[in-house]
């Protein structure tokens, strides 16, 4: 191809509506990268067929995908491409039904204190035995659904037919996870084989509560992990362990906080 079927970085900036700046951004995650940079210059130059791909990532963004998902779907095509960008459709459906249960409740008054016949069903149950592949990670409250997703999304990979459907996706958070603290907390996948697993949860008592689905988020979902707490704290009861979430699949999926406890009077 010759020069003169090139864009300059301004030219194709105009031909795509992206600013320079967010094609060197593109250019350094390795979405977007120039047809020829000229060694003596710096300069970036473009082939016209590029702007396609630039325009499907501008896309993407409008919507809200991050970066490394976009990278993921360009790389994808067919039904690939479709089934990632349908997964993270669903994704943004949920987000926002969750981002309007919570503004419909601080609209009635749930940001203030609840009455007691309100407050988290708490029950307790032995849990048994789990083997699990695991990853620890740091994240904030803005980022944690995310995190999240792509932890469990690799470790269910890494599992392949080890992977135990029957049991829980679980989250454990080691330390506090807020808009400035980053945790960390720990994604647990179920495998069947002990074996090859990272660890194995022991067998236990655990006190628990159903969370309602606008409340699985930040903050609502504390008063969930206060619930638990407190019936692990009281009376002969003693915390054990870390807190945690447990999600089970379904469509919508369930989400349960938990907390592991020791009874010290026996």
């Amino acid at each position: 191809m010759t020069r003169t079927a090139r864009l300059s970085i301004g030219e194709f900036s105009r031909l795509t509506w992206l600013s320079p700046k967010a094609l060197r951004i593109y250019e350094r995650r390795g979405l977007l990268l120039p047809d020829l940079v000229d060694d003596y210059t710096g300069y970036r130059y473009y082939r016209p067929s590029q702007a396609e791909r630039a325009r499907t990532i501008a896309l993407l963004r409008r919507v809200g995908m991050p970066l490394e998902r976009i990278g993921a779907v360009l790389d994808a095509t067919g039904e690939r491409r479709r089934a990632l960008i349908e997964a993270y459709r669903v994704e943004t459906v949920r987000a926002h039904e969750r981002a309007v249960a919570l503004l419909d409740g601080l609209a009635s008054g749930l940001s203030e204190a609840r009455p007691p016949e309100n407050a988290p069903t708490v029950r307790s149950r032995e849990a048994r035995p789990r083997a699990f592949l695991s990853r620890t990670l740091r994240t904030t409250a803005a980022d944690l659904p995310s995190h999240i997703e792509r932890a469990a999304a690799a470790l269910v990979q890494r599992a392949g037919a080890a992977l135990d459907p029957a049991q829980p996706l679980i989250v454990v958070y080691h330390g506090e996870v807020s808009w400035e603290s980053d945790g960390p907390i720990e994604v647990r996948v179920p495998v069947t084989d002990s074996g090859a697993a990272d660890g194995t949860e022991p067998e236990g008592t655990e006190f628990l509560t159903d969370v309602p689905f606008g409340e699985v988020q930040f903050p609502t979902i504390l008063r969930s992990f206060d619930a638990v707490r407190d019936a692990a704290a009281r009376g002969t009861c003693r915390p054990s362990g870390s807190p945690r979430e447990i999600y089970t699949g379904g469509d919508p999926f369930r989400c349960q906080v938990a907390q592991r406890y020791v009874d010290v009077s026996t």
